[in-house]
């Protein structure tokens, strides 16, 4: 916890407001709470403003005239948030062995395991060799997790999951704030990962915890081997994808969604329920129910855009062509 003067001296804003309220953690702009900071990073968030109930809010100065609340100014909000995200981050507790305060109601554990701190375990699950649970994580009943599986910190996983050899639940996001000089900043990543029931993840499988809010696997999920599941992702139930897939952050698939091997959703992009994407295409818009399919040869952005353009365009030129060729014959 911090008191909002020290957060400003931090991230060096300027303070307009209750220099002594208590900030107890980060979130978005639409669930945080009194105790709370969150940011606004530009106009193009304005609308999220007059229903701020935030203790205090991370703006530029030309938003500074709607906020309903504190208000830490600076000229780029995004570079402040990542610096702010490090003060809030729960750093891990290493630990050789399992510790005393771990709940294990399981008996078929590897000895070489490491469990930290406050990690609940259910019944009849099956943890193999090498395999790390980092503190504070929950496990369901009649997990099977095998070898070299990592479970970073407070994570949770369901009833009746499967974790292949190698998968990595709760790795840190990739999220990185530009400044000036041309020199990158971390974002640190405060959500987790919350895995439902019935789900199978392959191996090798990463999925990264998210920035503010959890990334969901719900319920009946199933990963192939060497999927990649970035922040703030959400997989609705009983959605399906094929090995070596790329899932940017922050995008959401609805249920019973296929997605073909090699495919790659490019991040805040939003699938419905029953979508099905054929192996090795490349999703960059919001897809209704359907079956898609997109690749092209890769080229010069500009040019890509101009030909993707006339691509789309070829049936309703076919179509012209064709009319016009029977209005010549009947001449």
């Amino acid at each position: 916890m911090y008191i909002l003067k020290d957060i400003a001296t931090f991230i060096d804003a300027e303070l307009i407001g209750d220099a002594s309220i208590k900030i107890n953690s980060l979130a978005t702009s639409f669930n945080a709470q009194k105790d709370q900071l969150t940011y606004v990073a530009s106009n193009k968030y304005k609308s999220d403003l007059p229903t701020l109930t935030a203790g205090a809010v991370i703006i530029t100065k030309d938003l500074l005239k709607d906020c309903p609340t504190n208000a830490l100014v600076v000229d780029d909000v995004y570079l402040a948030f990542a610096q702010i995200t490090h003060y809030f981050k729960q750093p891990p507790t290493y630990f050789d062995g399992v510790h005393t305060s771990a709940q294990i109601n399981s008996k078929n554990i590897a000895k070489n395991c490491t469990i930290g701190a406050h990690v609940r375990i259910g019944k009849d699950c099956t943890i193999g060799a090498n395999t790390v649970i980092e503190q504070g994580v929950t496990i369901g009943n009649n997990v099977i997790i095998q070898p070299n599986v990592t479970v970073l910190q407070n994570c949770t996983i369901g009833n009746n999951v499967s974790l292949s050899a190698g998968v990595v639940i709760g790795s840190e996001g990739f999220g990185n704030a530009l400044d000036s000089q041309g020199h990158w900043h971390t974002i640190a990543h405060l959500g987790n990962v919350v895995i439902g029931n019935d789900v199978a993840i392959g191996a090798n499988t990463v999925i990264d915890r998210g920035t503010l809010e959890d990334t969901q696997i719900h319920n009946g999920v199933r990963l192939d081997n060497l999927v990649h599941i970035a922040h703030n992702v959400s997989l609705g139930e009983n959605t399906a994808i094929a090995a070596g897939v790329t899932i940017g952050g922050s995008v959401t698939l609805g249920r019973r969604c296929q997605i073909g091997g090699g495919a790659v959703i490019a991040s805040h992009i939003h699938l419905a329920d029953d979508v099905v994407i054929t192996g090795a295409s490349t999703v960059d818009k919001h897809l209704d129910k359907g079956r898609y399919t997109g690749f092209t040869s890769i080229s010069p952005h500009s040019d890509w855009k101009r030909t993707q353009i006339w691509l789309l365009k070829l049936d309703k030129i076919t179509q012209y062509l064709n009319i016009q060729l029977k209005h010549l014959k009947g001449r």
